[in-house]
């Protein structure tokens, strides 16, 4: 069974709507190196963090240093910490063998852009994810990379190549890419990720989310 991860959750009213139509995991976006519309303060998250943890996996969604990033974890003590930024194999590798000594899982994104290129495997996913094998991540998010916004880019990732990538990994696949109600039953159909992850797809605005359009895409999940 395919999980949910809706992201971007910015107010305890989105929150609840999620936990109501039965999302598997929130995603929080907490201090981004750049400006996104997502972007709130640790204080701010860390607040709505513990108000729905008792009743549903959170996830906190950063970049930075290491030690911004352990800082961070340890302090709001998430679920999961996904790192969606520019950190080196050396970087991911030192965060999610502290992180997992605490308990808590490190997803990291695997940005591809236009061209199938990413930050590692000298560019290639497919010797990406080997790469990225030998870290103690518990997931990859595969998502699409543009210049002018690093996530939440709307824009799907090539389903071939995310097949590819499930094939030769036993580290679970996270989907994420321009999914949303309307085509994320032929989606999962084809690619069978372990889970996937929806931001700007059951927004309504940047920062609010539409319970028509999430009640719409958990329905489609279950049918």
């Amino acid at each position: 069974m395919t999980r949910v991860k809706i992201c971007g959750i910015m107010n305890q009213k989105d929150a609840l709507i999620c936990i109501k139509h039965k999302v598997d995991i929130l995603g929080f976006v907490v201090e981004y190196p750049i400006p996104v519309p997502w972007n709130m303060s640790a204080v701010t998250a860390k607040d709505l963090i513990n108000s729905v943890s008792q009743h549903i996996n959170t996830c906190m969604v950063t970049g930075g240093s290491v030690e911004k990033i352990l800082r961070l974890a340890k302090d709001i003590k998430p679920d999961y910490v996904q790192l969606h930024y520019n950190e080196t194999l050396e970087e991911v590798r030192l965060i999610s063998g502290e992180l997992k000594q605490y308990g808590i899982k490190t997803i990291k994104a695997l940005r591809i852009d236009k061209d199938g290129l990413c930050a590692y495997g000298n560019g290639n996913p497919l010797d990406a994810v080997k790469e990225l094998e030998n870290t103690d991540i518990s997931a990859i998010l595969i998502d699409s990379y543009t210049k002018h916004m690093p996530g939440g880019t709307g824009t799907p990732i090539n389903l071939n190549l995310f097949n590819k990538l499930n094939r030769i990994t036993n580290i679970p696949l996270i989907l994420a890419g321009g999914i949303k109600p309307d085509n994320v039953s032929d989606i999962v159909s084809q690619s069978k990720p372990h889970a996937i992850d929806i931001l700007t797809g059951v927004e309504n605005a940047p920062g609010y989310k539409s319970e028509e359009k999430i009640a719409a895409l958990m329905k489609k999940m279950v049918s």
